[in-house]
């Protein structure tokens, strides 16, 4: 009865956190890095290392001792619209990342602690914050490339932003990754609650949209939800369109998470999802073997 009650105060915890620092996108746990100008954290096994900037390439060095033999996840977080100095949170890794790691030695998440800053809703929609962060991701698989894991075995995570993240780099650099598996892709304003048909949303709307559309030579599962009005099912309609997308709209059952947004964090989607997910990597890899 102890470890169910301290089970539930921690969920709720994390649920508070997760949802409560939610703008764009903000799928965050209570633990930031406790670090100054974090770079992300390696997640391998059980294990959790974060990295500051200046350590990163010793930290790839002790971390991934056999990189020909590694697959790479790049683990793309949502954020808040706020931009620069927002904090970073490790341990919001998706459970079903985790479990991947957890289950295969030869796997290793990096997390990617972004900080790139987008626009308010009032700006150029073509500076909208994903875009950027597309940018950031080819400059990260660079020095990964470098210490010798190839792209066939490199693969992009993301939820919400950071899903718009790795779609946009989909199109954008095809060619330094192998395959992309990403879960509520939003477009970046819908927490306000306004319609994306709207005059101030609808040319962020059009320039995501636009960017998707150019997903053409890379395939990968995308993830959505009902009843998640961050990220509505509906403003991917245009994907079912797109044969290189698997488009997976679910029904989230009652499994601990109360929002829709959060449903990938859910011993639910653990559970049914992750073998789905693992199969879909052992494909890829295959093909390029």
């Amino acid at each position: 009865m102890i470890n169910a009650r301290a089970n539930s105060l921690v969920m709720m915890r994390l649920l508070c956190a997760l949802f409560g620092l939610s703008l764009l996108s903000g799928c965050q746990t209570i633990r930031p890095i406790e670090t100054e100008d974090p770079h992300g954290a390696f997640a391998i096994g059980n294990g959790f290392e974060t990295v500051k900037k200046d350590d990163f390439k010793s930290a790839l060095v002790r971390n991934i001792s056999n990189p020909e033999n590694t697959i790479l996840f790049i683990y793309n977080h949502g954020t808040e619209n706020g931009g620069y100095g927002q904090e970073c949170f490790p341990n919001s890794i998706p459970s079903y990342a985790r479990a991947i790691v957890r289950q295969h030695s030869e796997t290793v998440i990096y997390y990617l602690c972004s900080q790139e800053v987008g626009v308010t809703v009032a700006g150029d929609p073509k500076k909208q914050r994903y875009f950027r962060r597309s940018d950031e991701i080819a400059r990260l698989l660079k020095l990964f490339r470098e210490h010798g894991i190839t792209s066939d075995r490199t693969f992009l995570l993301g939820h919400s932003g950071g899903a718009s993240t790795t779609l946009i780099a989909a199109a954008d650099i095809p060619e330094t990754f192998n395959g992309f598996v990403v879960s509520a892709p939003g477009y970046g304003f819908a927490y306000i609650g306004e319609s994306r048909d709207s005059e101030d949303l609808a040319p962020h709307y059009e320039t995501w949209k636009s960017g998707i559309e150019k997903v053409t030579e890379k395939d990968g599962l995308v993830y959505s939800f009902e009843g998640d009005s961050i990220a509505p099912p509906e403003d991917l309609s245009f994907m079912t369109a797109m044969p290189n997308i698997n488009l997976i709209i679910q029904k989230p059952e009652v499994c601990g998470i109360p929002d829709p947004h959060g449903y990938p964090w859910s011993r639910c989607f653990r559970q049914t999802e992750t073998p789905k997910i693992w199969n879909y990597i052992q494909k890829h890899l295959a093909s390029t073997q």
